[in-house]
């Protein structure tokens, strides 16, 4: 998956104002310290991993740690999903693995579905039956309702080949910098000719299901920094039980 320059309005959702190398959020849902209201979270009934339906009312009384994967990325996502597998450890040892639900949207709801969710999952290091981590399908409209429409995270379905092309005008104009490359064997024996470009970003959201954080650059977002929030949207009662 290769990310690009999106700058978004929080109030004026979806636009695609351009397409250069590196998606990030709008500078509006970036601040590095506060917690913040951004709006309710989605409510919706998807499908998981393991093909079974899946209720965002599950979630009800949880913080929510929440990406947007492409299932044939060799780049970005998995090593979110490599974070999410070593995040799992921290929680659990600080007995807060019930208290916190790990959600990803798959944004290739067209062309992919839990069969890949669970593939992908699985070469990362992740047991699909653990369904601390809920990796979640749909109809494509309706993924985009909750992922653009709630989340404010954008995403779009390109060729490799005009991926290509824009990486070749990066050059020429010195502003290409080299991204991650990930071992994806599933994309590979796919051979898929197309990429999901989209908002490389973690959204948290709190115990009363409200969007109160935002993390850009998802990949490189420390537990530390995960279990800060975390820490702050619990209620006092399940922070003095994990110390």
């Amino acid at each position: 998956m290769r990310k690009f320059i999106l700058f978004l309005s929080i109030l004026i959702l979806g636009g695609l104002v351009g397409l250069v190398a590196g998606w990030r959020l709008h500078p509006s849902l970036q601040n590095k310290n506060a917690l913040q209201d951004f709006g309710a979270a989605p409510d919706y009934t998807l499908t998981d991993q393991l093909g079974r339906q899946v209720s965002s009312t599950a979630f009800d009384g949880k913080v929510r740690i929440v990406a947007f994967l492409f299932p044939y990325c060799t780049g970005y996502c998995p090593l979110i999903a490599h974070n999410f597998v070593s995040l799992e450890r921290v929680l659990k040892a600080a007995g807060l693995a019930d208290r916190v639900q790990i959600i990803a949207f798959n944004v290739d709801p067209a062309n992919t579905g839990p069969a890949q969710m669970r593939t992908f999952q699985e070469q990362y290091g992740w047991h699909p039956e653990d369904t601390h981590w809920q990796y979640l399908t749909g109809p494509p409209d309706e993924i985009h309702r909750i992922v653009t429409g709630a989340y404010h995270i954008s995403y779009q379905k390109v060729s490799n080949a005009s991926e290509e092309q824009e990486i070749e005008k990066e050059k020429e104009k010195g502003t290409y910098v080299p991204e991650p490359v990930v071992s994806n064997k599933m994309a590979d024996k796919a051979n898929v000719d197309y990429d999901i470009v989209h908002n490389d970003a973690l959204a948290i959201v709190d115990t009363r299901g409200r969007i109160r954080k935002y993390f850009n650059d998802a990949n490189r977002v420390s537990n530390d920094q995960i279990m800060d929030v975390v820490y702050r949207l619990l209620p006092a009662d399940a922070q003095a039980a994990a110390h």
